[in-house]
């Protein structure tokens, strides 16, 4: 049977309008090309009521019941990888049988959403530590003390690697066009080391690292390029040598090294790459080389040093005014 006609409450009103002077069913239906059983349901439910509206509706009973529902957002609370999979064997368990999307949609109305877990470093009590003395001592640093900061990083950059993961529109049965499909090839097609510094004032130095990076490579890097970029980014005396705890930065000949040349070192918390603002820039220059596609590892270099040279520093500086932000999230 199809579903029923829906009448607007201003006509309903004039039946009764007119069933008020008088008229009667019969005559009200032709009047309003209506049949005679609903124009005297309306007239009675006017009677019943004094209304021509319609109650809300119960609607269909839910198939998952309040204690249900309780359950599955405890279970969520308490591990919140369950799977909407899991939960739906819960239920089937209890003989509620309902399709995935509706147990994701009970739980969005409880605010609860599936997303992408975060990946950071993994975290022991000591490096817990270390991190809160590290942010208890830095938090109310004023923007003068982080404009003198020299942020300094070592990364890795694929030549296909970065693509994994791209999403493309198509339609049925072509995925296999070429326009839809990413180039891959072994170990990713090789790889380049970049060592790079920024600061406040834009990027500094960026060197391909040859090979594996060890104490005495990097001591060269730093004093090839650690002055030359002071110099370029016009920091002031006093500036601030930043770097992470990596075994090569923390040898006994690098800190000899540091102490000989007079390195201010700002102190590092380690498996702390989200405080490291250069790690937002590596993202941003990795973005912009892989946009553009190279087909080699030399073409790889060059455009690496392209992008370089063009992220500006009001982008460095939006990372600088966002470290206090960062910083009060361990405490």
């Amino acid at each position: 049977m199809g579903a029923s006609k829906h009448l607007s409450n201003d006509l309903k009103t004039k039946i009764i309008q007119h069933h008020g002077l008088g008229e009667g069913y019969k005559k009200l239906s032709q009047r309003f090309k209506l049949s005679v059983s609903t124009v005297r349901n309306i007239v009675r439910n006017w009677k019943t009521t004094g209304t021509v509206l319609v109650k809300a509706r119960s609607g269909r009973p839910r198939k998952i019941s309040e204690r249900q529902r309780r359950r599955m957002v405890r279970t969520v609370t308490v591990n919140p990888q369950t799977s909407s999979k899991d939960l739906q064997h819960q239920l089937a368990a209890d003989g509620v049988t309902v399709h995935r999307s509706t147990i994701q949609r009970t739980l969005h109305k409880e605010m609860l959403y599936g997303r992408v877990m975060r990946k950071k470093p993994f975290l022991c009590t000591r490096h817990k530590r270390g991190r809160l003395r590290y942010a208890k001592a830095h938090l109310d640093k004023p923007a003068s003390f982080w404009n003198k900061v020299l942020w300094t990083d070592e990364t890795k950059i694929e030549l296909f690697g970065h693509n994994q993961g791209r999403y493309a529109w198509r339609k049925k049965n072509t995925a296999f066009q070429e326009k839809h499909l990413l180039p891959t090839v072994k170990f990713g097609g090789g790889s380049i080391m970049l060592w790079g510094c920024v600061s406040s004032a834009g990027t500094g130095n960026l060197v391909k690292v040859e090979g594996r990076i060890d104490s005495s490579q990097y001591q060269q890097i730093l004093e090839n390029n650690v002055q030359e970029s002071v110099t370029k980014l016009k920091l002031r005396r006093g500036w601030i040598f930043q770097q992470d705890n990596d075994p090569k930065h923390c040898s006994k000949s690098t800190k000899a090294f540091m102490q000989r040349n007079k390195y201010n070192i700002l102190e590092w918390p380690s498996q702390s790459p989200d405080l490291n603002i250069i790690e937002n820039v590596w993202c941003a220059l990795k973005r912009a080389v892989h946009a553009r596609k190279p087909s080699n590892l030399t073409e790889l270099e060059m455009i690496c040093r392209e992008e370089w040279s063009k992220i500006p520093p009001t982008r460095i500086q939006t990372l600088r005014s966002r470290i206090t932000e960062v910083t009060k999230t361990i405490l």
